[in-house]
């Protein structure tokens, strides 16, 4: 058991990670903003989901224990309560009772539907109702799943599907529901959270640092099928030569750097010669650049290549341009801590402002003690 949880947590961490940018981008998309807490809920959603596929479908059987286990079905509500009646009639203690495998079986159906309980009711913002027939039926189908062996696509039927684990799970996400009502909830209102979404927000460093990220990750997609393009025009063209004629693979590797630089100056230069001059990156989370001089398309360039752009010629003229690139992007994000406006947008002497608005950085305390909202103020 122990070792499914672990692999449970392990498979959901990995699946997090790689699905950490789609979610963040929904979030922004959706409304307008990051928050921690709805992320924090998925994650234990996330976790739960991969807990769930764990502990009721495996492992799988064996061929000996096809020889073995035949499907059951399990359609009497009272045996449970049977065996707990019959082993107080032999004398059974209270302890013996309580820790016997009938009792624990039941606690740990309810407690396996206590997590949904408690996500329907903070993250999805369902009623009792809606909790109890989600849980409901998502037993039915784990029940259905096991006493089919798969939808018959295990070896053979392996577990039991009990009704008595259907009224205990369905349980579990009632008592999970009430319990969350217990629990502080900081999860901001869907509701309040969609009204909101064009409204201005103050610029904070890790709203830029996430900016960042997303210009990372759109840079290395495109680089990635730029080479892709680029490989597979050099197999196409090599291969239509003479055997002697051919280019090895040796011959075109010194081209893989400039394919890259070029590819790379298009991704950073084109979005600043279009609308407000803003990355991919920082379009996805409400930023864009204000610049102070004119003309301002010029500086709107110049911010654009001033660290992506100079990191990328690093890599194409500069001997071990690799390593001079890296510690430029390292200056660029250790810079952020220095002011929210970032490096690039220092050297092209740009505001970084909300797409929504005109706010530059979060109001001071005493601002929000009397009410005034959020300043907008310059750097």
């Amino acid at each position: 058991m122990l070792s499914q949880a672990l692999d449970a947590l392990l498979i959901g961490v990995v699946i997090g990670v790689v699905a950490f940018v789609p979610y963040v981008l929904y979030q922004y998309r959706r409304y307008g903003r990051f928050t921690g807490a709805r992320l924090a809920w998925s994650a234990a959603l996330l976790v739960y989901g991969v807990a769930l596929i764990t502990y009721t479908l495996f492992p799988l059987p064996s061929a000996d224990q096809c020889r073995r286990s035949t499907g059951v079905l399990v359609l009497d509500p009272t045996i449970y309560w049977r065996d707990v009646w019959s082993m107080h009639q032999a004398g059974a203690s209270l302890w013996s009772i309580a820790s016997s495998w009938t009792v624990l079986q039941v606690v740990l159906n309810i407690a396996l539907f206590v997590p949904l309980g408690l996500i329907m009711r903070h993250l999805w913002e369902a009623g009792i109702v809606k909790a109890t027939l989600t849980g409901l039926c998502l037993s039915v189908l784990i029940e259905a799943t096991q006493f089919t062996g798969d939808w018959w696509l295990a070896p053979c039927p392996y577990r039991v599907a009990d009704v008595n684990d259907l009224i205990a799970n369905t349980a579990g996400a009632v008592f999970g529901w009430l319990l969350a009502g217990l629990i502080p909830d900081f999860t901001p209102d869907v509701d309040d959270l969609v009204a909101d979404r064009r409204l201005p927000r103050p610029v904070h460093r890790r709203r830029h640092w996430l900016a960042m990220a997303f210009d990372a990750l759109v840079l290395v997609l495109i680089e990635g099928a730029g080479l892709l393009v680029f490989f597979l025009a050099v197999q196409l063209f090599t291969t239509a030569l003479p055997w002697s004629q051919r280019v090895g693979s040796t011959d075109y590797l010194g081209a893989v750097g400039l394919v890259i630089g070029v590819v790379g100056l298009l991704v950073v230069i084109v979005p600043a010669l279009f609308g407000d001059g803003a990355s991919i990156g920082q379009r996805i989370v409400y930023l864009r650049p204000r610049p102070r001089r004119r003309p301002p398309r010029l500086w709107l360039v110049w911010r654009a290549m001033s660290v992506e752009g100079l990191a990328l010629i690093s890599v194409i003229w500069l001997p071990n341009g690799w390593l001079w690139a890296g510690l430029w992007l390292l200056t660029a994000c250790i810079w952020v801590l220095v002011t929210p406006r970032g490096l690039s947008f220092t050297l092209a002497q740009c505001d970084l402002v909300d797409a929504r608005g005109e706010q530059l950085e979060a109001p001071p305390p005493a601002a929000e003690a009397v009410g005034q909202g959020p300043a907008s103020l310059k750097e």
